[in-house]
Formats: structure tokens, C-alpha cells, sequence
């Protein structure tokens, strides 16, 4: 419960949240034809390896934005003290501690990416007759989702579900169209 606790923090929400939905998204894009189609069932070992691609491109491109934030701010900070040197607060304790929250937030951004991509999988893999299971977990997780967000940031749960809802059905649609693995 800890991990959910960290939801309700505000510096580490963006990585959760973004976490979440790219990996039920990217699950949904990649495996929807395999777990549609009757052809060949959803396997542990490819779930697996699908949740572990969700994890390295979440972090790292979740990393890659977050740093280049932080260290844009340190530049705007530079001009604003009208220091002489550039690059210089990037080589403090300020330029260390943003690199050090960069890669806590792509860690954690990446974690939950894989364990979002894994449940459904995972589900898909344990009941391959009733394809669908892992479908509804998905948009099921996706409302969820919107719902805390939206409340979250003071705006309306419905719509945030909704809205979350319907990014998965397109991303199933688009996987099935697709039929990736």
C-alpha cells in the first residue's frame, strides 16, 4: 500500500500516473491481437517480456523528458542570478540532486509500466478462453485511473475515466487492427 501512497504525493504523481496508463496502453497496443484471436494464447514469458519493454521505454523516455525539465529550470535559475559562467549550477549539489530525482521518478515511472502491462497479460496468459477478461481488467484499471486522477487534480472523475477508458478501447482497437506479436 505504500506504492499507492505514493500517488497522493505531487512530485511523484506524473510518474505513476504516467506509468500506469503507458504500460495498460502499450500492453493493449501490443498484445490485443494475440489475446483476440484464437490463434495462438497470450504465454507468462511473452507477458513478461512485453511488461519489461513497457518498463525500459517509460523510464527512459520518462527520464529523458523529466531531466531535460529540471535542467531547463537550473538554465532559466542561471539567467535569472545573471551568473557568468553557463552550465554552472548543472555541476552543484543542484545538478546531482536533479539527476538523482530524474532517475527516482524514470524508476519509478518504469515499475509502474511494467506492473500495469503485466496484470492484464498475466490474465490474458491464465485464461486464454475468455479473451476478454483481461480487456475489461484493463479499461476497468484505466476508470480507475481517470477517477483518482481526476479527483486528484480537483477536476471531474468521470471525465478523466472516461476519457482514460476510451484511449484504451482505441489502443485495443488499434493492437487487434495491428496484430503486433
Amino acid at each position: 500500500m505504500k506504492f499507492f501512497r505514493l500517488l497522493t504525493r505531487r512530485e511523484y504523481r506524473l510518474a505513476i500516473v504516467m506509468g500506469f496508463v503507458d504500460g495498460i496502453l502499450t500492453a493493449m497496443l501490443l498484445a490485443a491481437g494475440r489475446i483476440l484471436r484464437d490463434e495462438i494464447p497470450m504465454t507468462f514469458p511473452l507477458a513478461l517480456r512485453i511488461a519489461t519493454g513497457a518498463l525500459a521505454t517509460a523510464g527512459f523516455v520518462f527520464y529523458i523528458g523529466r531531466y531535460s525539465e529540471l535542467r531547463s529550470q537550473l538554465v532559466r535559475s542561471e539567467a535569472q542570478l545573471n551568473l557568468t559562467h553557463k552550465g554552472k549550477l548543472a555541476t552543484t549539489h543542484l545538478g546531482r540532486k536533479i539527476l538523482y530525482d530524474a532517475i527516482r521518478e524514470a524508476s519509478l515511472s518504469g515499475f509502474s509500466s511494467f506492473i500495469s502491462a503485466l496484470l492484464p497479460l498475466t490474465l490474458a496468459a491464465i485464461f486464454p478462453s475468455v479473451p476478454l477478461l483481461s480487456i475489461i481488467v484493463s479499461l476497468l484499471i484505466l476508470g480507475i485511473m481517470g477517477r483518482v486522477i481526476g479527483k486528484a487534480v480537483r477536476g471531474s472523475p468521470d471525465i478523466w475515466a472516461i476519457n482514460l477508458i476510451a484511449g484504451g478501447i482505441l489502443m485495443t482497437v488499434v493492437g487487434f487492427w495491428l496484430h503486433l506479436v
